[in-house]
């Protein structure tokens, strides 16, 4: 399903409608380098997993980039950070197997580029839109090892639910955001 290109409180950061021309040469630059393979193992992606699916190649990209502005499950933004695509933030619509929907997910592919709120202010407008949509609950989930993710989405308002369970060898901790 197509979003509309949101604003964030920063002018420097908005999320914008996926390309598949200018993603698919950045996915294959950045999901075949070794920047690529860590944020995707910090995003929760076991190892057999990424090596299922890496590398990549131009075609599978475009494909995958298409699938973006074509699900009617899931809502996809680019987050551009002072006119350079610097990650990705999604919502996926539905309920998934292991979380409520709406859910929220967030990847900042450059770690020079994490730290600077980008974050934060991304969430913070997905929330926003999602709100304007109705939704009174907002669900996420992240690695209980990647303390960044917990750090963010808890500074945002999310809170636990439930225990932290293991899915493919990797223990996740989901969380829940109800707005007024």
């Amino acid at each position: 399903m197509k979003a509309p290109e949101l604003k964030t409180t920063d002018s420097l950061i908005t999320l914008i409608v996926p390309d598949v021309q200018r993603d698919t040469k950045l996915g294959v630059q950045w999901l075949n380098g070794e920047l690529g393979h860590v944020t995707m193992q910090s995003m929760g992606n076991t190892k057999d997993v990424i090596d299922n699916i890496l590398p990549t190649t131009v075609e599978t990209e475009s494909e995958r980039v298409r699938n973006f502005l074509e699900r009617t499950d899931q809502l996809n933004w680019m987050i551009e950070y002072n006119g350079t695509v610097v990650g990705s933030i999604w919502v996926d619509l539905e309920d998934s197997h292991y979380l409520p929907g709406p859910s929220v997910h967030i990847m900042v592919g450059d770690p020079a580029m994490r730290g600077k709120g980008i974050g934060s202010a991304s969430v913070s407008a997905v929330i926003e839109y999602l709100q304007g949509l109705g939704s009174k609950v907002i669900y996420s989930r992240h690695l209980i090892t990647n303390e960044a993710s917990s750090r963010l989405l808890r500074q945002i308002g999310f809170v636990n639910v439930g225990e932290p369970y293991t899915s493919d060898t990797l223990k996740f901790q989901n969380l829940v955001l109800e707005i007024s």
